[in-house]
């Protein structure tokens, strides 16, 4: 279903054409190629009823058919719904089919009948000529507006500063003339039948003679000619017989009309089927709906600024504007392809991979709208990629820079972490698993490429630091476990020497009263009753002795394993002196069961143990300064590293900024390169409208002096005092140029005299003005927004003329 809209329709009260937005509309969402066949012809002669026809709108609907003289159709109106066609070869089309209004209408002028055709030829890919009867002379004079067209129409800007039909012919849609109500025979002299294409191609032919009008005809035979090379005719009987019933044929049944008429439909609508194709340009490829819809404004905009149409150029701009909204499209969807793939790890390859998959989205979008030829499409193409490059390097490095700061905050906390339960007593295995634990919590946690370098470089400052805590911790414990050992063997050292004085007591008594036998045997039993209490509790801390000694190997161990450093040897010289010490214990204990007849040698033997005690607490003593010694050295290199770890971060942290500043220099010179690109563009498209400007009013120009010079003739009888003789006739080619209005002369000398100038019309003033040397002054003014009116054209006229009369 669907239904006509209006295209193209003519403002009487502005005198331009307006383009229809709801058609503007429906040929912008016809993405594939389309082509366009218009009917155009005589007002009230069926050209509606044929486009209706292929619409296969037998009985109403379709195109609005009139039965009166008055024309149903004004401007140009396309059907709503264009309908898919498969060619010959098996590609798929649409077709948009166009109504026009009828030429030579008693209300047209000869320029309005002009721009319908003109707009109908410039827009359709096949042009479908209704006429009613043959072709004859009269049939030929009334496509003289296609000499018209000829001249207000170029292929390109270049090609002159007026119309011509030069190269046009390889531009014009394909063209059948359709010859309705045809009766006559198609059969030459003789009775030999030929083709409705040789009937045509016979009324083409060049009229013999000579004489203006001949060569009027034959002008006009030629214009055909030269602007439909690929023609082509066909004929239709007369439907029905019934004059009243041909007022309602659009609404009659099918079968009412005549077979012969029926069958030619038919034959028609597979021709014009067959033979419509895709409208093209060059290399910018097949024309689109949004093509179509951008040649309709870029037509009707030249016409309405009085400009000459240029298929070139009018096929430029729309591809460039095309080109520009697939770069909006492909950015839009770039971003909605990256937004619709969710939240992506701030990692190489899956950021490289959602790149890719984004813009393959976007080329997809851009080249859906994209058309015109490579070099166009290249560059805008190219415009886009750097857009969304552009884009895609900002977001790699927002995330980038996010995860090496959630890197850096997860680190942060796991020091804080390990270095408490450091703190707070923990061992080594114990230490190892929140390790181990951390590292598992990191890994779902962190991302970024430098996840694991970090982590490794955070594990090798972490670990040795609270490993060393805690192996300091264990060796403090051991020297305080050692401490303890000492002041028991120094307790054990004050007990040896009260023995020994009992001992000596117990020696003068022996001398004193050797009568005393028997109580110093009984003493003699006590002692020795003490002597193994003594030596049981020498047992007891010997076992003492020896669990921490225990102790301490299992610690010096788990510090050998962990540390090979200077508390090495500090504790194995502290090993080695305990060992001496529990010895020199053994001695004292053995001294103790000894009989009372040894007591001298035990008291000697005390003697020595204190003073080989003593030297090892000297020794201890050296060991433990050196052992601190070393200790020190250790703590001042760990202050040491911790700094240098810390200048490193700090340049490493600069490196990271200095890379985000020449990051963001370079998008700012790649946008800057960007808009400096867009900014030629625009210059070389305002040099191209400048030119084609320029152009146009040396075409108006030329055109009014070829008006004026057939408009007055040169006079009969001497025209020396003739006000509208020709400039030729009054002078040469530097005398004063007559001005139609009735003024006085406006060239060159004679613009001051101009006081009939409010008399005169727009043209009659820029051809004045063109030919008295203000020709940049004119295309100023024409060019202005808004468009200048009468009064300011009269104003212009006054001042030039006022300083010229200043300068005579």
């Amino acid at each position: 279903m669907g239904t006509p809209l209006e295209l193209i329709k003519y403002n009487a009260d502005s005198g331009t054409f307006e383009v229809g937005a709801p058609a503007l509309d429906t040929l912008r969402k016809v993405k594939g190629p389309v082509a366009v066949v218009a009917v155009c012809g005589r007002a009230r002669q069926g050209k509606s009823f044929i486009l209706n026809q292929l619409l296969l709108k037998s009985s109403g609907g379709g195109f609005q058919v009139g039965a009166t003289h008055r024309p149903c159709t004004k401007g140009l109106w396309m059907w709503s719904a264009p309908q898919q066609v498969t060619a010959a070869d098996g590609t798929k089309h649409h077709l948009v089919l166009l109504d026009t209004e009828g030429i030579d209408a008693y209300d047209q002028t000869a320029q309005y009948s002009t721009q319908i055709f003109s707009l109908a030829v410039l827009l359709s890919s096949m042009f479908v000529y209704n006429q009613m009867g043959g072709i004859d002379e009269s049939a030929l004079d009334r496509l003289s507006l296609v000499t018209e067209m000829t001249k207000h129409v170029r292929v390109r800007a270049a090609a002159g500063s007026s119309g011509g039909e030069e190269g046009l012919g390889e531009h014009s849609p394909a063209f059948l003339w359709l010859l309705r109500d045809f009766y006559l025979q198609l059969e030459e002299e003789g009775g030999r039948k030929i083709t409705p294409r040789d009937y045509l191609e016979t009324a083409l032919r060049p009229v013999p003679g000579t004489g203006p009008a001949v060569a009027a005809k034959n002008a006009i035979r030629a214009s055909i000619a030269g602007l439909f090379p690929n023609r082509d005719c066909f004929t239709l009987v007369r439907p029905m017989h019934d004059e009243a019933a041909l007022t309602a044929m659009d609404s009659l049944p099918r079968d009412k009309l005549r077979p012969e008429f029926q069958a030619g439909v038919k034959q028609l609508t597979e021709m014009i089927f067959a033979r419509a194709a895709p409208k093209r340009f060059g290399g910018m490829g097949a024309m689109t709906g949004p093509v179509l819809a951008g040649l309709v404004g870029a037509y009707v905009g030249a016409m309405n600024a009085g400009a000459v149409p240029t298929i070139a150029t009018a096929w430029q701009g729309v591809a460039e504007s095309e080109c520009r909204r697939g770069c909006d499209a492909a950015e839009a969807a770039y971003t909605a392809a990256w937004a619709a793939g969710g939240a992506v790890a701030a990692e190489e390859a899956e950021l490289e991979a959602r790149h890719q998959s984004c813009l393959a989205a976007a080329r997809a979008a851009f080249e859906d709208i994209a058309v015109g030829d490579e070099a166009i499409k290249r560059a805008h193409e190219q415009r886009w990629q750097a857009s969304v490059a552009a884009r895609y390097k900002d977001v790699r490095g927002r995330l980038l820079a996010e995860a090496a700061a959630a890197v850096n905050e997860l680190l942060y906390k796991g020091a804080n972490e390990v270095a408490a339960a450091a703190r707070g007593g923990a061992d080594l295995p114990a230490l190892q698993q929140r390790l181990a634990a951390f590292v598992a919590g990191y890994d779902k946690a962190a991302a970024g490429p430098t996840k694991w370098v970090k982590l490794a470089a955070w594990l090798g400052e972490t670990w040795p630091a609270v490993a060393g805590q805690v192996l300091d911790r264990q060796a403090a414990a051991a020297r305080a476990a050692l401490e303890a050992a000492q002041r028991e063997a120094a307790e054990l050292r004050t007990q040896l020497a009260a023995q020994r004085q009992r001992a000596e007591q117990a020696e003068r008594l022996h001398s004193d009263a050797s009568a005393a036998a028997a109580a110093l045997q009984t003493q003699l039993a006590a002692l020795q009753q003490e002597a193994a209490r003594l030596r049981a509790a020498g047992d007891q801390k010997d076992a003492k002795v020896a669990a921490l000694q225990a102790q301490m190997n299992e610690v010096l161990l788990v510090s050998e394993r962990k540390q090979a450093s200077a508390g090495e040897l500090a504790e194995a010289r502290v090993r080695a002196a305990a060992s001496e010490a529990a010895a020199k214990v053994a001695e004292v204990t053995a001294a103790l069961t000894a009989e009372r007849a040894r007591a001298d040698s035990l008291a000697a033997d005390g003697e020595g143990l204190a003073a080989r005690c003593a030297a090892a607490e000297s020794r201890l003593a050296a060991r433990e300064a050196e052992a601190d010694e070393w200790r020190g050295k250790y703590s001042r290199e760990a202050a040491a590293r911790v700094e240098l770890q810390g200048q490193r971060d700090q340049a490493r942290d600069a490196l990271a900024l200095a890379a985000m500043e020449r990051d963001s220099a370079a998008r700012e010179r790649d946008a800057a390169r960007a808009e400096l690109a867009a900014a030629r563009a625009d210059l070389a498209a305002e040099a191209g409208a400048k030119g084609a400007m320029q152009s146009r009013l040396d075409e108006l120009v030329a055109e009014a002096q070829a008006a004026r010079a057939q408009a007055f003739g040169v006079s009969s009888g001497g025209g020396g005092n003739d006000e509208n003789a020709h400039p030729d006739a009054s002078g040469g080619a530097d005398g004063p140029a007559a001005v139609p209005g009735g003024g006085a002369g406006l060239g060159r000398g004679p613009l001051a005299d101009a006081g009939n100038i409010s008399g005169m019309t727009v043209q009659e003033i820029k051809d004045a003005l063109t030919q008295a040397g203000f020709m940049d002054e004119v295309w100023a003014l024409t060019n202005r927004k808004p468009a200048p009116k009468k009064a300011d054209w009269v104003d212009l006229m006054r001042r030039r003329a006022a300083a010229a009369a200043g300068q005579q």
